[in-house]
């Protein structure tokens, strides 16, 4: 290729790149998360209940693990053992003590503003884990007859998401992680020592990103039209009444105050009450969980209802920060309900950011109206 021919092959693109012809975008590369020594463990052994723990009694990203944080070590593993490829297998001791040993493993990311094609998990564990993602359960939906009877009711661990060390499980988490924010990943793993006393936990998480939406083409502005000539007076016409699109009802929502399913209609509004936050996080405050059960209760008595779980912010926060938050926060009330037996298909949700307030002003009061999560009837 002659200097010459090589200088326009490079400068026609960057040409008609200028010109808008076209704007390459790209996703951001997938991050991957495995198993490896730079994951938390608890300082010491621990006894786990039979069913999942509570969002309340699961760690935050920063408090500590039971006796204390440490760092996980390279466990050993049988040769039956399917261990994720790319991962390395963990746990607080190369192997098992004799009696058996339940820790707790955690490992944080933080993810920024792109958004999220598709979460997937691998988990491979010996003998038992349950993986919690920002605090929700990841878990089979029953058991697969790969344990015996008499060896589950001896373990006696319920919900789990990784059992026997010969199987790899996967799933899809998708909807576990938010943008914006620090992600906790935390394991509870148990193993009764046997078959050489080997313990570990591997998993390996691949998150892959969808391109970031372009910014908007700013508008041409409006043609200035010319004054228009004075007429003459003409005398004023009849009073009419104009009519307005009726705006769509709003009830307000909250345990011991169901609304009459006969006064619902397609567009009708329910704005959640006692729904908290902390300031400018989506998890969801327990003070909440009552009014969210009682939804949960209502849709299931009619199961006809299909719904959009909206939110909004107050008018304070930059335009992007407000669509992430309101977004994140939905998803959150729709998780609540989903993970409480609604059907996955009625609820759907969406972020508006600042882009419909109540009251368009900066105050306490505004605040406080403006801020706010509505159910919309999509289907009745």
């Amino acid at each position: 290729m002659t200097p010459l021919f090589l200088a326009v092959y490079t400068l026609v693109p960057t040409f008609f790149g200028t010109l808008g012809f076209f704007q390459p975008t790209s996703a951001r590369p997938p991050i991957t998360i495995v198993t490896d020594r730079s994951w938390d463990v608890g300082g010491r052994k621990t006894t786990f209940g039979e069913y999942p723990l509570s969002a309340e009694q699961i760690a935050s990203a920063t408090s500590p693990l039971h006796g204390g944080t440490r760092k996980a070590v390279v466990a050993e593993f049988g040769p039956r053992s399917k261990i994720i490829p790319g991962s390395v297998p963990i746990w607080r001791n190369r192997t098992a003590e004799p009696e058996g040993e339940a820790y707790q493993f955690r490992k944080t990311v933080r993810l920024g503003a792109d958004p999220i094609r598709k979460i997937t998990l691998e988990v491979n564990s010996d003998d038992v884990a349950r993986m919690y993602i920002n605090k929700r359960l990841v878990s089979v939906d029953k058991r697969d007859g790969t344990l015996k009877d008499g060896y589950d009711d001896w373990f006696t661990f319920r919900s789990v998401t990784g059992f026997t060390s010969g199987r790899i499980y996967t799933y899809d988490v998708t909807d576990f992680f938010f943008t914006n924010v620090t992600n906790t990943i935390q394991v509870e793993a148990v193993s009764l020592a046997f078959d050489g006393n080997h313990a570990y936990v591997s998993a390996k998480i691949v998150i892959e990103f969808a391109p970031m939406p372009e910014p908007p083409r700013p508008e041409p502005p409006a043609k200035r039209k010319p004054a228009a000539e004075p007429k003459a007076t003409a005398p004023p016409p009849a009073t009419t009444t104009a009519t307005k699109p009726a705006a769509p009802e709003k009830t307000v929502f909250e345990a011991g105050r169901d609304p009459e399913i006969e006064q619902l209609r397609v567009g009708s509004i329910l704005e959640l009450g006692h729904l908290y936050f902390k300031a400018d996080d989506y998890r969801l405050d327990t003070a909440s969980y009552r009014t969210l059960a009682a939804l949960a209760t209502y849709l299931k008595r009619y199961p006809g209802l299909k719904i959009e779980v909206g939110g909004h912010t107050n008018l304070r926060p930059a335009e992007h920060f407000a669509t992430e938050l309101s977004t994140n926060r939905a998803r959150a009330v729709m998780r609540y309900l989903t993970d409480n037996g609604v059907a996955a298909d009625r609820v759907t949700y969406k972020g508006y950011g600042k882009s419909r307030p109540r009251i368009k002003a900066i105050s306490k009061e505004a605040d406080r109206v403006n801020q706010r999560v509505e159910v919309l009837v999509l289907e009745k």
